[in-house]
């Protein structure tokens, strides 16, 4: 877990102990390029934000999830912080539950684009900063509110399951996020946190799906979209907690 500040010189002082770290887990990993990586702690203070970087891969001696927070969008003062620090910990709960090293195994089981992973990892970190005491009453029903600005950015007959990563992304975040909340509200927390993740490795992700929601992913994703998406607001504000 690596904070980062406003300074560029120290977090460049950051970036090298990081690296050294890095070499020392993992010795066949070459300290230059850990040091030229594409996006590196002196690219947070620039250009704010959070991320997770999972380090689990078939050439690598050593793994590990390493999360970085910056000091801005959102900054520590912020209410957000406290979410986006749940959503990357999520990430991180996500991918401790799949085992394999090869990325094409990895990525079937989290799926490549992000309503799943994203829309879990958002819809988790909201729901549970909801219940930490002092949060005010109907706090997630006013975030999950705003996500749903984003329909009027889906298309005619698009699925959120078709969205990649890029300048659309933020509607398979958002709707991605109602659609885990509308998954738990038709199955329990328990199926999604503990029965798929269980299985997820044993049966793969089509088979934990069915097996611990009843329907085949189509199936459910369906539903939601022609079933769930055109209620009223106030319908869908009716399956959250």
């Amino acid at each position: 877990f690596w904070l980062v500040g406003k300074s560029e010189a120290a977090a460049e002082d950051l970036n090298r102990k990081y690296c050294e770290i890095r070499k020392e887990k993992d010795p066949q990993l070459r300290l230059k390029d850990c040091l030229r990586r594409g996006h590196s702690f002196a690219d947070y203070v620039r250009d704010g934000g959070a991320g997770l970087n999972t380090r689990r891969g078939e050439h690598s001696e050593w793994s590990g999830f390493i999360i970085t927070m910056s000091a801005k969008y959102p900054g520590p003062e912020e209410e957000d912080y406290k979410a986006v620090v749940l959503h990357e910990y999520f990430h991180i709960y996500q991918h401790a539950h799949i085992f394999s090293r090869k990325e094409s195994e990895r990525n079937s089981r989290n799926q490549v684009n992000p309503w799943w992973a994203e829309g879990g990892a958002e819809y988790m970190a909201q729901l549970l900063y909801s219940r930490q005491k002092g949060v005010r009453p109907g706090y997630l029903k006013e975030k999950m509110r705003q996500k749903l600005r984003s329909l009027k950015d889906l298309k005619k007959g698009e699925s959120i399951t078709d969205i990649p990563y890029g300048e659309r992304a933020m509607i398979a975040y958002d709707l991605g996020t109602w659609f885990i909340a509308y998954l738990i509200d038709r199955t329990s927390e328990e199926a999604y946190l503990k029965g798929f993740y269980r299985d997820l490795n044993k049966e793969g992700f089509e088979g934990s799906f069915q097996k611990n929601f009843g329907l085949s992913s189509k199936a459910m994703l369906e539903a939601f979209h022609q079933s769930f998406l055109p209620l009223s607001e106030e319908e869908k504000l009716k399956i959250l907690p």
